[in-house]
């Protein structure tokens, strides 16, 4: 067998292995699900990856070379992603400086806090419009690497340095869909691409289909084969969750490992508020669960950060409880919480856990080894709990010596500290200053979860100027006040108590003290429980929590703040009932991304362009998928019926007439009198005067005007009758034969009566046809030349 030219290729292989490279792109986008929360993502991002298929299809398909092609993409992707991201910001559907104004404040929103995010994030429009570029791009470089330069393996690896890359950023959760969908299309390219190569060799006569066939069923047998034990039997061995390389481990040696904390962001935005279960605990006391404290303040960010150095747990023990301190035990289950961080109410001083955990002194903080605790993770926890009083409180003092981090007042603005200052005027104590600024926020402020302080240039002084926000805005500056008055103070971050469901009899923590069973309540905690809330620092006394959220309550701070526990209100359809909602796992970051009084929130699966609220955006992301392909389709049937016409035109003997004869060749076609293969200019004319094809022509005088009908627009003084139409195809069929047979080509006069014959036959067809077939006859998909 020896190898033909890509053009010998069977046409139907040719199509296969293209649907093949679509197929890998596709999987690519589908993989990036560990990316984003919700299915927002999918539609945009698969639109450009179609759009630019078919749109390299189309011009490769032309004959366009390299260049011209990769002009016509980067126009078309402008244009399409416009009308995606940007609509509302054109002028006559053409981008405008709008465009690019709105898109460029979209890709820095989004990537305002990326050196924090750690994903599945919300799929903001700046990840969206830069990824459909990066996509767009790939899936040219990819048919371009396929089918002009026989280069398959290199035209994939774009696509595999994207999955790859959403590995590394992604957690654990999703892995093997991931895995199975990129697998699966890179098989179905695979085995395509071999096709395709056996398809271009030369076969004995008869055999070339059943030989393409055995070769492209052995390929997917073998492709299908590494597919299953990739996927199912991978799993199995032992050492599958163990890295070959850990690039989270690679300079940290084996002492402390070093974790970001999770942020407060003061210039985030809270989107809607979730539902999802994130852990049930059942506890002898009610109590906010905590994840980690944070210490700085980053002032060019607005957002609160903290870095613990976090010890591995030998055993059960974290730290000594105090000699006078009660106990509040606590057994939880996981559910839908994500990241590493271990819910434990403060502070926590022994944990009964089946999975590697470290522990943060500073902090009080616990976190698992690996990315995240997995759904259905149970564990007891022992916290220290000691009721303070406000006598108690009141005759303690910060502390000479503190950590400096807690209080760095850089941060602190003039504003800040003046208002402090007046707010805390007569007050005797440093607990009286706090009780005093948790009073001010309490008694002036309003919870608003629709604020949006990220465009302010100080965030902080739009909180105090406006009046409105929701638990971060309270909690940071309220630590920004309390360290203007040299009260070191972090800020918390975790989740209210909980939806209480009952209590419970079967699995009652014990109180730690005799070791006989205390009464315990189960808790249901949901992503609207997640919150913030300041802690400041007493000589003697430790870190105490403070509330001046409104709208909220520490149980546990009760007895010294005033405050009765409160909490974000069940949704209406749920506080009918104390059964907890069906639970869903879906992983929520501690850093970025918990649903409810957590920090750049954006609700999962929040409804995107072309849907409304409650109603998947699926269905019109298909539709508009559809209309890209139609219109690619359409501007191909154009653009390759208008480059033959050009390539006719050329053709130094008689180009005018040529073009001139299969225009009307096309018309006669599309009226139902198609040419023969070896059928004369001559013998087809003789046709045309033979049929009654034409004979219409003389019926349609009088419109009879039916709604809806073209009649109308048919009749008119330009309408030839069936004599002038005879005449017409005579003169075409003549000069034509001339050209073709004759010594001679034929000269300008020829050519200008051929064209006018043919306009006069385009006229008379065009007056018989109703819309559809105008439509067809437009982008030549009627008749052959």
């Amino acid at each position: 067998m020896t190898t033909r030219h890509r053009g010998d290729a069977t046409p139907g292989v040719l199509a296969a292995a293209e649907l093949g490279l679509l197929a890998v792109g596709l999987a690519t986008v589908l993989g990036f699900s560990r990316l984003f929360l919700g299915t927002r993502y999918l539609g945009p991002l698969a639109l450009a990856v179609t759009a630019s298929w078919a749109l390299a299809l189309i011009t490769r398909r032309l004959g366009w070379g390299v260049g011209r092609s990769a002009l016509v993409s980067t126009v078309s992707a402008l244009l399409v992603l416009t009308w995606t991201f940007a609509a509302h910001t054109t002028w006559a559907g053409l981008p405008t400086p709008t465009t690019a104004d709105s898109v460029l404040t979209d890709v820095q929103r989004a990537f305002r806090g990326f050196s924090r995010m750690v994903a599945p994030v919300p799929a903001t429009t700046g990840f969206l419009v830069l990824l459909a570029i990066v996509m767009w791009a790939f899936t040219f470089f990819a048919d371009t690497a396929a089918f002009r330069f026989r280069g398959p393996v290199q035209a994939v690896i774009p696509y595999a340095s994207a999955f790859i890359a959403t590995g590394v950023l992604a957690r654990d959760s999703g892995r093997v869909g991931a895995a199975m969908a990129f697998l699966s299309g890179l098989a179905i390219y695979a085995v395509t691409q071999r096709a395709l190569r056996a398809s271009e060799r030369r076969w004995i006569p008869g055999q070339a289909r059943s030989g393409t066939t055995a070769v492209a069923a052995g390929a997917a047998v073998a492709v299908a084969v590494a597919v299953v034990v990739g996927v199912v039997a991978g799993p199995l061995l032992p050492g599958d969750t163990e890295a070959v390389l850990d690039l989270r481990a690679v300079g940290r040696g084996g002492g402390p490992r070093t974790v970001v904390s999770p942020f407060v962001g003061v210039g985030s935005l809270l989107g809607p508020q979730s539902d999802t279960v994130m852990f049930e605990v059942t506890s002898t006391e009610p109590a906010y669960w905590r994840l980690t404290a944070l210490a700085r303040y980053d002032t060019d960010r607005n957002i609160w950060t903290s870095r613990g150095s976090y010890q591995e747990v030998d055993g059960s023990e974290l730290a000594a409880a105090g000699p006078a301190a009660g106990t509040v035990d606590q057994a939880y289950r996981i559910e839908g919480l994500g990241g590493p961080w271990v819910p434990a109410a403060f502070e926590p001083v022994a944990i009964d856990i089946d999975a590697e955990v470290s522990f943060d002194a500073r902090t009080s903080s616990v976190i698992t080894r690996g990315d995240s605790l997995p759904t259905g993770t149970r564990y007891r926890v022992e916290s220290a709990s000691e009721r303070l009083d406000p006598e108690d409180l009141n005759a303690a003092h910060t502390p000479d010596r503190v950590g400096a981090e807690y209080l760095d007042d850089a941060g602190v603005s003039p504003l800040v500290a003046r208002i402090a200052r007046e707010q805390v005027q007569g007050a005797t104590s440093p607990y009286d200053r706090m009780m005093l600024l948790q009073q001010y926020f309490r008694d002036h402020f309003e919870y608003d979860t629709a604020v949006d302080y990220r465009d302010d240039v100080d965030p902080v002084a739009a909180f105090l100027d406006r009046r409105r926000g929701f638990c971060q805005q309270f909690a940071s500056t309220f630590a920004l006040m309390a360290r203007s008055l040299g009260v070191p103070s972090r800020v918390a971050v975790g989740f209210t108590q909980g939806d209480a469901v009952g209590a419970v009899d079967d699995v009652t923590p014990g109180d730690g003290s005799d070791g006989s069973a205390a009464p315990a309540t189960r808790y249901v905690v949901r992503g609207r429980h997640a919150h913030t809330w300041p802690e400041v620092y007493f000589d003697g006394v430790g870190w105490v929590a403070f509330e001046p959220t409104t709208g909220r309550g520490n149980p546990q701070a009760q007895s010294y703040t005033g405050i009765e526990p409160q909490q974000a209100e069940a949704p209406p359809a749920q506080a009918a009932t104390t059964a907890p909602a069906t639970t869903t796992t879906l992983p929520i970051p501690g850093s970025t991304a918990v649903p409810g009084d957590q920090l750049d929130t954006v609700a999962p699966d929040a409804p995107g362009p072309g849907s409304a609220a409650g109603r998947p955006a699926w269905p019109f992301w298909v539709l508009a998928a559809g209309g890209v392909l139609a219109t690619a389709v359409l501007v191909g049937r154009v653009a390759r019926r208008r480059g033959r016409f050009a390539g006719l035109a050329s053709d130094p003997r008689g180009g005018r007439v040529a073009v001139a004869w299969a225009r009307a060749v096309e018309d006669l076609a599309a009226a139902g009198v198609a040419p023969g293969a070896a059928e004369t200019p001559t013998e087809l004319a003789r046709r045309v005067r033979d049929s009654d094809v034409f004979g219409a022509l003389d019926e349609l005088d009088r419109p009879p005007g039916r709604p809806g009908d073209d009649a109308a627009d048919r009749d008119g003084p330009d309408r030839p009758d069936r004599a002038a139409v005879d005449a017409a195809v005579d003169t075409l069929a003549r000069i034509e034969t001339a050209r073709r047979y004759g010594p001679n080509p034929p000269d300008d006069d020829d050519a200008l009566a051929a064209e006018q014959a043919a306009s006069v036959l385009h006229r008379a067809v065009w007056s018989m046809l109703g819309r559809r077939d105008r439509v067809r006859q437009l982008v030549g998909s009627t008749g052959r030349s």
